[in-house]
Formats: C-alpha cells, structure tokens, sequence
C-alpha cells in the first residue's frame, strides 16, 4: 500500500480514511504523486491551470493543498465564489489548516466582507502565529480594506521579525510591501514622508539582498516623491537621475519622469534647466498630460505591484 501511495502525507491518509475514500481511487491510472501533480500545474496558467487541478483532485480528492493552489487561482481571476468553495472544502478536509483560514481571510476581503475577513485572520494567526505569510496576507487587507495603516505597519514588521536570516528573498517582500503602505499613507499624512524616505534608505543597505532594476527603480521613485514633499529638491532630483539611468526605453515612462524633472527643477527656481527637461519630456511624448498630476505618479504604482 505504501509503495502506491507515493508521497501521500500523514495527515492527508487520515482525512481519506475519515471521508471514506476507496484505495481505488489513489490506484486509478495513470499514476502520479502530489508531487509531480503540483509541478505538473505550476507551469500553466490560466484555464490550463485549473484543469489541471481539477484532475489532481479528482485523483486525491482529500489532498487539502491542492483545493488552496485552485482556490488561489480562482482568487487571482476574480472568481471569488469558485474560490469560497475550494477554501470551504479545505476547511471542512482540516480546520487546523492556517492557510486554508487565510485564503478564506483573502476570499471574503474580495468580496467585501470585513468582518469575515477579519474572523479569519484571526483564526489564522491562533493556529500559526510563526507564519510571516499569514502577517504579511492581513497586513495588506489592513491597509487596502480597512485603511487601518498603524494595523498594517504592525503586522509587517512582525513578519519581518519571523524571517530572521538575512538573505532570505522574504525579507524583501515584506520591506517593499511595507513601502507600498508608508507611501500610501504618507499622502494622508505629509510629514510621513521622513519615514519613507528612512524605509527605502534601509531597503538600500540591505546588503545580502539582490535588488532588480525594476525594484531599483521603484525605491528611487518613492525617495524622490518623498523628497520632493519634503522640499529636500537637490534629493529628489539626484533620484530622479538614478530613475532615468535604470528605466527602459519606454518613451512615456521618460516623459513622465523628466516631467518631474521639471517640476523640481523649478522649485529650485533654475527656470532655463525647467525649460529644457519639459521640452525633453515632451519630444518623449508629445500627448503627455502636463497638467494631471496622476500622471507623474502612474508608473509608481505599476513599479509597486511589479516589484512585489
């Protein structure tokens, strides 16, 4: 029996005992192990992907995770109500599931149900409150759903202290996403721009590890944006450099930035300097909005959910 089961978990073989499975069910043919199931779809995407899925489960119809991938894939369409039910049926295969409570925690976000959202988090947290994931995952819906930010800086720097090493890519993750919040919440509360610009001078000393250019770009942006609401405007025009040294070729991405440019430019009152880095933004792109401000910061928030 052990020989055809392959790399079934404990845990699972108790839950297909529990719901009555047959052996006929994990014999049927062509044989494949959770493991090559789970390579097998994570490299489709899309309807691909859920079909895949769908054969894993009907294959190991007690496999919790395999319910979780699809609930997420769901999640990630849009498909909130699909993905209720694939989290419900997680739960109801293992209520000590931390996950499974999480992406129910996600799931009823979507939907706009806080107060569930919020229950599930909870429960979350009290089966695994080692999980930076789980943190990380309530720390978002702190500042996207609820616009609790001071939840939200909490629950981030306790993810953090979870990832103790310090090349781990996670460490990362949670200090951009942070980020992502401060900048947020910064444009309720000006003078929090200090702390951005403190954030993304910490980011930046993060010797062991690697930054991509994207990424890069990003922290470069949110310094400048910082430094120029802070009128530190020699600052804001050194990362504007640095922007423009890491970019692509993407016209509209250098007219927006030497737009920028400009306005910096001209509040340290170098007029002709003004002049020149409006005209350079509009030989980039003749069409460019002068006059919206939305424009300078579209590419901040492309940066932001790039670089998570």
């Amino acid at each position: 029996m052990k020989k055809r089961l392959g790399k079934w978990s404990a845990g699972a073989l108790a839950v297909l005992v529990i719901f009555g499975s047959t052996l006929e069910v994990v014999q049927a043919e062509p044989l494949r192990t959770v493991s090559q199931w789970q390579q097998r779809a994570e490299k489709l995407r899309g309807e691909r992907q859920l079909r895949a899925y769908d054969e894993a489960i009907d294959q190991y119809p007690a496999y919790v995770d395999f319910y979780l991938r699809r609930g997420k894939v769901h999640l990630q369409r849009g498909e909130s109500q699909l993905a209720k039910l694939d989290f419900d049926k997680a739960i109801l295969l293992d209520d000590k599931n931390a996950a499974a409570y999480t992406g129910r925690a996600e799931e009823r976000a979507c939907a706009g149900d806080s107060q569930g959202a919020w229950l599930a988090y909870e429960q979350a947290i009290k089966l695994d409150d080692k999980n930076p994931l789980i943190f990380q995952s309530r720390a978002h819906f702190y500042y996207e759903g609820l616009a609790d930010y001071r939840q939200a800086f909490a629950d981030y720097d306790q993810a953090a202290k979870l990832v103790t090493a310090e090349d781990d890519p996670r460490r990362l993750k949670i200090a951009l996403q942070k980020l992502g919040a401060q900048l947020k919440y910064a444009t309720f509360q000006n003078g929090y721009y200090g702390t951005v610009v403190n954030s993304v001078d910490s980011i930046l000393g993060m010797k062991k590890q690697k930054l991509s250019p994207r990424q890069l770009e990003y922290l470069y942006i949110s310094r400048c944006v910082a430094n120029y609401e802070l009128e530190q405007y020699s600052e804001a025009l050194r990362d504007s450099q640095q922007v423009l040294r890491l970019m692509d070729s993407d016209p509209s991405k250098h007219a927006r930035i030497l737009q920028r440019q400009s306005r910096i430019l001209t509040k340290m009152g170098l007029e002709p300097a003004a002049k020149a880095a409006m005209k350079a933004a509009l030989r980039c792109n003749p069409k460019l909005l002068v006059d919206r401000q939305y424009e300078l910061d579209k590419d901040l928030v492309g940066w932001q959910q790039e670089v998570w």
